[in-house]
Parts: structure tokens; C-alpha cells; sequence
């Protein structure tokens, strides 16, 4: 399937845009043909979930005799049980062409924002092709374990566990609660067609979400790179103390725990900060006990340093949920950042919407250099 991907990618033709040059900053016509890309894949997707239940349940209406079944008797069952293995068949051959269209989508749709924002262009698609087919391919590079950066510090096993299991099942689960709930409204007039059908908006949702998580994620990883990398630029030769450098690893450390994930943008921000201010990675770090002791007492131009990685890691990932923004208010409550919840929420969605970094980040950097 990867060189399939590959081969599909690499024939995307790339179309000239006028763009303004600027990969970190979004103009409004830029947004404008990101938000017309996202809605028509939105709109395809949906039609392929509706296309599968069609091509599933309709040949099994019309043409039965062609799904043969199998009486199978069971020791603890007075009647046999039917097992349509016809049925069975049918709907994992559809269900596999449907999700490798769902992949060739999320190919095409990253391909076109990369093209759109300018990241993307015919001198370098072979140099950065690799990253966007990952990206539409939602395969996460095995180098974030590299600086040994744990996010699931002091979680519980089991429950990291039992979340996964229940989340990859939400689609199935939900399915299933809504024929109960369709059985339970039409009673005994419940016919199976009814039943049947009754998912497929549940389905068409999925999709739609499935392909939409997957371009939002396409277009903050290029943002953020952007930004990252300007960001580098702009920071002046500092020389860190031992102790100060120990206490940025912790910064990334505790980013990475408030967000219980290491994103490919942390990745980037981690790897920039190590190389910049010459700090040798670990293998495992953890966070230490009395970091925002360490950082409210350190010098001011260190905890500009802190400050401006916590910000940054909030956002960079694009998202922000209730369990963090509470996060945050204790930060602020505490004096460590000045900024609260409500302002960091309204700089994630500037960056997200390709407002850049630049207005409230270069007076930290400032505060560095000092």
C-alpha cells in the first residue's frame, strides 16, 4: 500500500497558484480555496459512505440467491445458527475499496493544501512528498521517540489501554446504538431496510470527519513548520547554564504531558530548541517535581524562554481541550504565564486560520535577549 500511495502522490499534478510567498501567513484568497477544498472532500467522502451501504445492501435485497448462508448448530442452541458468510464476504471486499478511496482522498486533499499554502511546488515535491504521504497516510514518524519525551508519564496503563480500544470502536458501537434506538422508536413495524439504513448517517459523519481531521492536520503541520522555523531564525545566541538547560528539557517534557501526546510539530520545536542552544538529548527524561518552582524562580530572560515554549507547544498542535485550558488557568493563576486560557485559545485559532506566531512571540524573543 505505501508504494501504491507513493506512485498515487507523486502523479498529482501541481497546479500554478498565485500565492503570497509567504508560507506562514494565510491570505484571504488562500483561506478561501482551503475552506472550498475542505468542504467539497468533506462532500465526497460522505457520498462514499452512502455509494458502500447502496453497493452492500441492495445486491443482498435483489439477488439473495448469489449470497449463499450455512446452518451452523451450536451445543448450547435448540436452532441452528445462519451464518451468511456470502454477506460476510461482500461487505469486507466494499469495505476495503471504500477505505483505500478514503486514502487516494486524503492523498489528493493534502496534496492540494500543500499546493495551496505554497509548501509545496514542482522543484521540491520530490524532497517533501515523503512527509505529505505520512500525513495522508496518518502514519506517525517513529523519530518522535527520539528525545525521549513521555508523554504518558504517570498515567495508567491499563486505562491508556481501555481509551484506545473504546475509541478505535466508536464507529461500530455507534452503529449499533442506533438500530437499538430505531428497533426501540418503530417497534414491531421496524422493517429491515429501516434497520439497515439507519446508520448510514452515522457513517456519512464519520467520513466526512475522517477526511476533514486529516487535512486539518496536513495544514497545521506545514503552519507550524513554517512558524518553527522562522521562530529559530529569530532567536538570538544564548548560552544556557546546565541547570537552565535542564529546565527547558522540562519545559518540553511538561508540554508534552499536559498535552498526553508528542505531535510531529513538538517533535519539530524540541529538535530546533536541543540543536540551538546546543542541549545533548536523552534517551528518557522526566519531568521534575517542582518545575513551575524552577521556572518562576529562574533569571527573565529563561522564563521568556519557558514561557514562549509552553505557549507554543498549546498550540502547535492545533488543538486545545477542556483538561488543558484548565491546565492553563492554573498556570496563570500561579503567575507562570501572564496569558490566560481565553487568550491562548484565540492565538491557536489565529494560527490554525494562518495568522502566524509573529504578533505575540517576538516580545518573548525580545525578553531573551536581554
Amino acid at each position: 500500500m505505501p508504494g501504491l500511495s507513493d506512485r498515487f502522490f507523486n502523479r498529482l499534478p501541481v497546479r500554478r497558484l498565485s500565492t503570497d510567498g509567504q508560507l506562514h501567513l494565510l491570505d484571504r484568497q488562500e483561506i478561501r480555496r482551503l475552506r472550498l477544498i475542505q468542504n467539497t472532500v468533506m462532500a465526497i467522502a460522505a457520498t462514499f459512505s452512502v455509494l458502500g451501504f447502496l453497493a452492500y445492501y441492495l445486491p443482498i435485497y435483489c439477488y439473495a440467491q448469489c449470497f449463499p448462508a450455512a446452518q451452523v448448530s451450536l451445543p448450547f442452541r435448540n436452532a441452528p445458527l445462519r451464518l451468511a458468510w456470502g454477506e460476510l464476504l461482500w461487505g469486507i471486499a466494499l469495505m476495503m475499496l471504500e477505505l483505500w478511496a478514503l486514502v487516494f482522498l486524503n492523498l489528493a486533499s493534502v496534496h492540494e493544501i500543500a499546493v495551496t499554502t505554497g509548501f509545496l511546488n514542482a522543484d521540491n515535491k520530490p524532497e517533501k512528498g515523503e512527509s505529505l504521504v505520512k500525513i495522508g497516510l496518518e502514519i506517525r514518524s517513529p523519530d518522535v521517540r527520539r528525545y525521549g519525551i513521555d508523554p504518558f508519564q504517570g498515567m495508567n496503563a491499563r486505562l491508556l489501554f481501555l481509551f484506545n480500544f473504546v475509541f478505535r470502536l466508536k464507529g461500530w458501537l455507534g452503529n449499533k446504538v442506533i438500530r437499538f434506538l430505531t428497533r426501540l422508536l418503530l417497534g414491531r413495524y421496524a422493517v429491515r431496510a429501516v434497520l439497515d439504513f439507519a446508520g448510514m448517517p452515522l457513517y456519512m459523519a464519520i467520513n466526512a470527519y475522517a477526511v476533514y481531521t486529516v487535512m486539518r492536520e496536513a495544514k497545521v503541520i506545514i503552519l507550524g513548520q513554517a512558524a518553527i522555523g522562522l521562530l529559530l531564525q529569530r532567536l538570538p545566541e544564548v548560552a544556557l547554564s546546565s541547570a537552565e538547560q535542564g529546565l527547558l528539557y522540562d519545559t518540553l517534557q511538561y508540554i508534552a504531558i499536559s498535552k498526553r501526546d508528542f505531535h510531529g510539530n513538538h517533535y519539530l520545536l524540541t529538535k530546533g530548541l536541543l540543536d540551538h542552544f546546543h542541549i545533548p538529548p536523552k534517551t528518557y527524561h522526566r519531568l521534575s517535581e517542582d518545575y513551575l518552582d524552577q521556572v518562576q524562580g529562574a533569571r527573565p530572560g529563561v522564563q521568556a524562554l519557558c514561557r514562549l515554549v509552553i505557549l507554543l507547544g498549546f498550540i502547535l498542535d492545533g488543538h486545545l481541550s477542556w483538561r488543558e485550558r484548565r491546565k492553563l488557568r492554573r498556570l496563570n493563576e500561579r503567575h507562570v504565564l501572564p496569558e490566560g486560557d481565553r487568550e491562548v485559545k484565540r492565538r491557536l485559532r489565529d494560527f490554525v486560520n494562518g495568522a502566524g506566531i509573529s504578533a505575540w512571540s517576538d516580545a518573548y524573543v525580545a525578553k531573551l535577549a536581554t
